[in-house]
């Protein structure tokens, strides 16, 4: 059943889901950068099959506590030895960062049941862990083309370049939004352009489709 969202109920839920959600991130973003960084890793291995020896699956991916907790770098491991370059790094608490707006958004929106409303939200985070992922991918390929533009050819540089600074531009508030509205996408339309739902077969009209069923034989 489509349910009407309250516009004010909804903003009233919105401001404490946020509120929690903004307390709690700060000792679970380490965590859930651990969590990213393993998923980057299969993201970028997905991307490195090459015939060429030098970009087959040359790149490493890891986190230095030490250095920050939630920071991701990389180095390409013949290349960077080659140019002495350090690893680069890649500040994963503004990749993850729309996780902080997706939440709120999705647990102040209603549902028939908490149940639906947190498959809703598994959903949500699902999408946005592979854009996450797909960020991080694209910002470390940026850099190589740039980096080493023998490597690649002008126009794959222009094409990550253009990449990397879409996904910087929508990552932390306008994918949530997106993704949001993806999903709940029957409950923000209006009613007429959703259209009324099938109306549940009644005891009569199953009496009278069987007749009919008898009266074809």
């Amino acid at each position: 059943m489509r349910q009407r969202i309250d516009p004010w109920r909804f903003l009233a839920r919105l401001l404490v889901y946020f509120g929690l959600t903004y307390a709690a991130w700060q000792p679970l973003a380490p965590t859930y950068a651990q969590f990213l960084l393993r998923a980057a890793r299969v993201g970028v291995w997905l991307t490195e099959f090459s015939t060429d020896p030098l970009w087959q699956h040359p790149t490493e991916l890891l986190i230095s506590p030490e250095r920050s907790p939630t920071a991701i770098f990389y180095f390409h491991r013949t290349l960077f030895q080659q140019e002495k370059l350090p690893p680069q790094g890649i500040p994963a608490e503004w990749v993850m960062a729309n996780l902080v707006l997706l939440i709120p958004l999705m647990l102040a929106t209603p549902a028939p049941t908490w149940r639906a409303r947190f498959g809703k939200l598994a959903l949500a985070l699902g999408v946005a862990l592979i854009l996450q992922v797909a960020d991080i991918v694209v910002g470390i390929k940026a850099f190589y083309s740039v980096t080493f533009p023998g490597m690649w050819s002008p126009f794959a540089t222009r094409v990550y370049q253009f990449l990397d600074a879409f996904f910087q531009s929508w990552d932390t508030q306008l994918f949530p939004f997106a993704i949001w509205a993806g999903i709940n996408l029957r409950q923000l339309l209006p009613a007429r352009l959703v259209g009324a739902p099938a109306p549940e077969p009644t005891e009569g009209g199953r009496a009278q489709r069987r007749r009919k069923q008898r009266g074809k034989r």
